[in-house]
């Protein structure tokens, strides 16, 4: 429908059937990957299809309905320079899906800021480091518990509560963290990679009387997670200690676009199955200490559960609208059209 259909609603003027192509650039002139996204989640409705053949408990027929409308109508504020805010969207909020993940990831970004900014307003002598925790890769089978065992073990490490001996030169220093449990897939050896990618808070003098080298960073972690084996961690510094620095480090886990993706179906379909069952219900983002009283200052919703249509990652202040355009994303020709 190429007609231009504008009518005033109460809230001003709606545009639908204009034809126009979705373009919606970030202040950078980069494009949201919309298109992109909102393809992977229809690949990913399609695995799940095939993955219902082989565990018809896998998924209800209502999310499967959810994942393949999700993003499907897009409703934007248009403002007089032609720039775009999201109004309106249905996001299906399934932990598998390519959209609804994006969408997570933009708004741990944009939160993330947010506190940075606060802690580093409150003590301008605060550090991060970015801290990768792993483990040995894991068969299927062996996923959950390996998962449990490394959640315990970062209790250990952060919970100041528990007296463990040898974490305890980094609680002093500690101010607090955000932590992001992530799972991928390894398809060549068929296992699994669950690992913590995770920010701390630290005290400047962190680096002057508590600094902890990488060897000694596996030994800890291991002893943490009572692995017979030293596990491998990679620490880096923020070095810029801006708000910024800090939240581009920041990541969403389980990259279900690659999933989409994959070219052994089977083993998509295969991976699919155990992402479904062994992250439902699992809390995979975290925050403890100076991260946590910032949220409570900011009264920030839930990265996982919260709203994904307003997000945090690119502030406008005086966003003036003068129009909302309505989206629809055409299969048929694979795009967002007005």
């Amino acid at each position: 429908n190429t007609n231009n259909n504008n009518f005033y609603d109460e809230n001003g003027i709606l545009e639908t059937g204009t034809g126009e192509i979705l373009s919606d650039p970030r202040k950078n002139g980069k494009e949201r990957p919309w298109k992109m996204h909102k393809v992977n989640s229809l690949k990913l409705h399609e695995l799940y299809k095939k993955a219902l053949v082989l565990d018809n408990n896998l998924i209800s027929e209502s999310r499967m309905k959810s994942l393949e409308e999700c993003g499907d109508n897009l409703l934007f504020s248009v403002n007089d320079k032609n720039e775009k805010r999201l109004k309106g969207a249905s996001f299906c909020r399934i932990r598998t899906c390519p959209m609804c993940n994006w969408r997570k990831s933009l708004k741990l970004f944009g939160q993330t800021s947010e506190i940075a900014n606060i802690i580093i307003n409150q003590d301008s002598s605060t550090r991060f480091l970015f801290v990768t925790f792993t483990v040995k890769n894991c068969d299927a089978d062996k996923l959950s518990q390996t998962i449990d065992m490394m959640n315990m073990g970062f209790k250990s490490l952060t919970n100041k509560s528990k007296g463990v001996k040898i974490t305890e030169k980094f609680k002093n220093n500690m101010l607090g963290y955000i932590r992001a449990m992530e799972v991928t897939y390894n398809q060549e050896k068929d296992t699994y990679h669950p690992h913590i990618h995770c920010i701390f808070a630290v005290k400047a003098q962190y680096f002057t009387h508590g600094y902890i080298k990488k060897g000694d960073w596996q030994y800890i972690w291991g002893e943490c997670c009572k692995t017979e084996y030293e596990p491998i961690v990679k620490v880096q510094t923020i070095k810029n200690s801006t708000s910024k620095a800090v939240a581009e480090v920041a990541k969403y886990p389980v990259k279900m676009d690659e999933l989409a993706n994959y070219q052994d179906e089977n083993k998509a379909i295969k991976a699919l199955i155990v992402f479904t069952k062994i992250l439902k219900g699992r809390r995979l983002i975290t925050f403890g200490g100076v991260f946590t009283e910032a949220r409570k200052q900011l009264k920030l919703d839930d990265v996982e559960t919260g709203d994904l249509i307003n997000l945090e990652d690119e502030p406008n202040e005086n966003f003036q609208e003068i129009k909302k355009v309505l989206f629809k994303f055409q299969v048929k020709v694979g795009c967002y059209i007005c």
